[in-house]
């Protein structure tokens, strides 16, 4: 029995489909013998989906679905790996169609194997008999409640209230790989990165390339595993973007790519492997993985206070907890590393293990970025690094701050051009006739030529993380406003470059952050002056003196599978 979809739902593969608008549905058409029917489906809520529930619907006979014929569901599950739902209802007599709609609102899901069919009373009859012949063996009160329950109709996989009970259920964001351990394998590094496609190359995965495949080159087997979405189907441009960050020029016999995204085909490592996460629901993978692996210790790489990201909830409490494990800390930047410390938070709490950390402060390629100041008779321009779907980079903050900017004379359209880089927004109107756009997508090297020629920056960020874009702006000549965060303060940020103007992550500070970088924007020589850091200007100064105390973390870790 294949559905009819809604026109406002388009297809955009097997199992991804985007809605336009609300109340999308499937309809299955009759006709249909009365009885007992069973809907299912393997489906997600993509990330930002506004959750809502699903409903089921009866026609009536003229053909007419309202809500008085009506079950309610729950939300699709948000997770990063679709999971089975199941419902079992009973059937109006003479209904001629029913409907499924999987959300109430506009957005992202993946929906498949969506099926609905009548499920025979035979079976039904043997399945309960078999159920209650085990549980009359292993508790005779549990065996008297079920057979209660079947008499008032009960069905596994239903709730009290009519809701499917997903099979799959797992935590949020963390589904554990479908991993095959083989004794007397190589020894590799296995390094966790969300997704191994090009899309997904940002700051965070592009470090950690950086650093690992270093320690390719120096003779430590890698197996990068993308965890989460489907390896690029053409893995040359990964190989090749790896080798330009890392500087590694060469292809390395002793690494691999593997997918292990399909959590329904194990992945082949070695029992004595050691695992390198780069997230925390990566590390919560390593720790499902653990048990069945000879290794006990794991390498962490931290590059952001993580649970920060979340409320205080689930999420948020997955993510602290990877702070606890047993583990060799990678902590990017000093101002991460002193806020962990000083929260104190699992493993953190103790001294001795602070000493064991690695610590790194970014590069800043002087090759890329450096002051061109061109002349300042044209029109001036903002760069507003503005992320809508990353809380902690403040975007409404951003725009609002922009806006009173420019009530106040700032930026006027005459002589400034306002730009968003980071994300793809929708130009957003900020009064007198000041329009904020798209920059066009660029390559990282016509990236690092905007910011050159570019005056004034607004980067914004709510965590401990300086973060590389204000960094980035202020050595290229640009008065970038950026927030303070705990140990991040103004004074520190000032030490990493001159040019920054950093204030505290209230409105009415950030428009003074604007203001005075307006009304310093003219003083090309200043700017000049201060496009200086005390940072790096290689990864090579970063990652070379490191390469060393890592593999040392590497062996400790494999000597785990010998105690």
């Amino acid at each position: 029995m294949k559905p009819q979809h809604s026109p406002h739902l388009r297809q955009l593969n097997r199992t991804l489909w985007e809605s336009d608008d609300d109340d999308p549905w499937f309809v299955f058409g009759g006709p249909f013998r009365p009885g007992r029917y069973v809907i299912s489906f393997v489906g997600r809520a993509i990330d930002g989906t506004p959750p809502s529930a699903m409903k089921l619907y009866f026609a009536d006979q003229a053909g007419r679905f309202c809500d008085s014929e009506a079950v309610a569901m729950r939300p699709l599950t948000v997770s990063p790996q679709a999971v089975s739902h199941t419902l079992t209802f009973d059937l109006p007599r003479h209904t001629p169609s029913i409907r499924f709609d999987p959300t109430e609102v506009a957005g992202l899901f993946e929906l498949d194997r969506l099926t609905v069919r009548r499920r025979s009373k035979i079976a039904r009859a043997a399945r309960i008999s078999a159920t209650l012949i085990s549980q009359m063996a292993r508790s005779p009160r549990r065996f008297a409640n079920l057979v209660a329950r079947y008499a008032e109709g009960y069905e596994p996989g239903n709730d009290a209230a009519g809701a499917p009970v997903s099979t799959g259920v797992s935590l949020p964001d963390v589904v554990p790989m479908n991993l095959r351990p083989i004794p007397g394998l190589q020894p590799r590094l296995n390094v966790l990165i969300p997704g191994l496609v090009m899309r997904a190359m940002s700051g965070g995965p592009n470090t950690a390339f950086n650093l690992t495949y270093r320690l390719a080159s120096r003779g430590v087997p890698i197996r990068y595993i993308s965890t989460d979405v489907e390896m690029d189907g053409d893995p040359n441009a990964l190989w090749d973007h790896i080798s330009k960050v890392s500087g590694v020029d060469r292809r390395l016999a002793n690494v691999e790519l593997v997918s292990a995204h399909d959590r329904s085909v194990a992945t082949e490592i070695g029992d004595a492997d050691v695992f390198f996460g780069t997230a925390w629901w990566t590390v919560q993978m390593i720790k499902a993985a653990l048990p069945r692996m000879r290794t006990t210790q794991f390498i962490y790489m931290i590059q952001d206070f993580e649970p920060g990201l979340y409320p205080w909830s689930t999420r948020h409490a997955l993510a602290l907890e990877t702070y606890s494990m047993d583990f060799f800390g990678i902590i990017n930047s000093r101002t991460l590393s002193d806020y962990l410390f000083t929260q104190k938070s699992g493993r953190f709490a103790d001294p001795e293990f602070a000493q064991k950390c690695l610590v790194f402060d970014p590069a800043l390629d002087r090759r890329l970025f450096f002051p061109e100041l061109p002349p300042t008779r044209g029109k001036q321009r903002l760069l507003f690094y503005a992320r809508s779907a990353a809380p902690r980079n403040l975007y409404e903050l951003g725009i609002m701050a922009l806006r009173q900017a420019v009530v106040r004379g700032a930026f006027g359209a005459e002589g400034w051009e306002l730009l968003f880089i980071g994300e793809n927004l929708p130009p957003v109107h900020l009064g007198n006739n000041v329009v904020i756009r798209q920059a066009p997508w660029s390559s990282y090297e016509d990236y690092a030529r905007l910011l050159r020629s570019s005056t004034v920056g607004l980067s914004l960020m709510l965590s401990p993380h300086p973060s590389y874009p204000p960094l980035e702006m202020g050595v290229c000549g640009m008065l970038p406003v950026t927030t303070t965060f705990s140990v991040k303060t103004a004074e520190v940020l000032h030490q990493y470059c001159p040019n920054i103007i950093a204030v505290p992550p209230r409105l009415e500070s950030v428009v003074d952050g604007l203001m005075e970088a307006f009304m310093r924007s003219g003083d090309a020589e200043s700017r000049r002056r201060g496009a200086v850091s005390r940072l790096p200007s290689t990864w090579d100064e970063v990652f070379e003196p490191m390469i060393p105390p890592v593999i040392e973390f590497w062996r400790r870790c494999a000597a785990t599978a010998h105690r």
